[in-house]
């Protein structure tokens, strides 16, 4: 064999690697950064916010969602509110962000929502209540922006004044429009009329998250609300044969809403992610449209303890899926919940690889009910290095070292080949 044919084959092997090494697919592109999420939740979503006890943590996160939105490309509104009956203790902000599909403003676009509250209790840091949320849905934005085409239009909220509590399931059925919360002035004031001013397009429903971090798969630590095992036997029956271990996310949702549950768990299954056997739990309340206020009286435990509430008990019915990890039933959080304990302390590796596999089922789905087009996706809008959801417990930087010395040495090997 001559030494040129020797240098053809040198030269084509390099380029070869070298392309294999600088490209970038889809499924890298798309990939939940557990770092991200981590620095979410030591950061912004590290402290207090509440407008009380440290209304200089909640401005600062409030600051950060905003500039997060808008450095993503979103269409961002500040939705100023005032409590019901103009009560200055309850003025607050909503943070909306609308990433357009190609539909946007027509009667013909199905939009998809996201949505989780940013403010605490004035007891406690809320690292899970509700930085966890937060933490994956700004993950879910930044992610989803690297891509230019999609055809369904998507909505990001970040409702504030969640905490405020003292609504009644009467209050809640009778005056839907005048209850103690941001995700309330967001509906009536916000949603309604963007939908009316749209041409009445269908509106696909809203993924809530709401305390969604706490894995822990011991047993023993899964308790659930008075009542659940009546109402809901046969998952009941499920938990106990997994001796009440604490390692699923639950779906909490009526009928209408099963579409969207049916995405999430798809997703769910097909994407194998760490911690493999943490599950998806679907919760389906047997009411139809707006509950009466006894079935809102019955299931308020369940409907009542997040945002879903204002979507829920009301006409016209909006959709809903609770996505919590069942937050004060739960491990720790049985004593953390609304407490100081509930801090950065309380992170772990496996709770971050159990937050990332719940974002990226959220994300998957959240693209398919928008019908992204996943080959419009680049590394253009991606401003964070975008680690395995699998990755908590190292560094993430690691391997793209690697593969950059590697490609590093394959161009010098074609060169020297080429010209020696």
């Amino acid at each position: 064999m001559g030494l040129c044919s020797v240098r053809h084959k040198w030269s084509y092997f390099a380029l070869l690697w070298l392309q294999i090494a600088t490209t970038t697919s889809a499924a890298d592109v798309l990939a939940v950064s557990v770092q991200n999420l981590r620095e979410s939740l030591e950061g912004p979503f590290g402290v207090n916010r509440h407008h009380v006890t440290n209304p200089e943590g909640k401005t600062a996160a409030r600051r950060h969602i905003t500039e997060t939105f808008r450095r993503h490309g979103l269409d961002v509104t500040l939705q100023d509110f005032t409590g019901p009956k103009g009560n200055p203790g309850k003025n607050g902000t909503n943070i909306i962000g609308v990433k357009r599909g190609k539909l946007y403003g027509s009667s013909d676009d199905k939009i998809v929502a996201v949505g989780a509250h940013y403010d605490t209790v004035s007891t406690s840091p809320g690292v899970d209540d509700d930085g966890s949320g937060m933490a994956a849905m700004l993950e879910m934005v930044r992610v989803m922006t690297s891509c230019a085409q999609q055809k369904y239009s998507v909505i990001f909220v970040a409702f504030d004044h969640e905490e405020d509590g003292g609504v009644s399931a009467r209050q809640a059925n009778d005056n839907p429009c005048d209850i103690d919360r941001g995700a309330d002035d967001f509906v009536c004031s916000w949603l309604l009329p963007f939908i009316e001013s749209s041409g009445q397009p269908e509106f696909q429903g809203i993924f809530m998250l709401e305390t969604i971090m706490n894995y822990d798969p011991r047993p023993n630590v899964q308790t659930f609300p008075p009542g659940f095992q009546l109402l809901f036997p046969s998952i009941h029956r499920k938990m106990q044969a997994l001796n009440f271990s604490g390692s699923f996310i639950s779906l909490i949702h009526k009928p209408d809403e099963a579409q969207l549950v049916a995405s999430v768990q798809q997703a769910w299954e097909e994407r194998a992610r760490e911690p493999v056997d943490a599950n998806s739990e679907a919760v389906r309340a047997p009411v139809s449209g707006k509950p009466s206020r006894l079935q809102t009286t019955v299931f308020y435990d369940l409907v009542g303890r997040s945002d879903c509430l204002s979507f829920w008990v009301r006409e016209p019915y909006f959709r809903c899926v609770f996505v919590t990890d069942t937050a004060n039933y739960r491990g720790t959080m049985q004593q953390c919940y609304h407490s100081p304990c509930d801090d950065v302390t309380s992170i772990t590796p496996e709770k971050l690889n159990f937050l990332a596999k719940v974002t990226d089922a959220l994300l998957q789905a959240t693209m398919k009910l928008a019908e992204v087009d996943v080959d419009s996706c680049t590394e253009g809008s991606v401003t964070a290095t975008a680690g395995s959801v699998t990755d908590a417990a190292r560094p993430v930087h690691g391997a793209w070292t690697v593969t950059l010395l590697l490609s590093i040495l394959a161009a010098w090997s074609l060169s020297t080949l080429q010209f020696s």
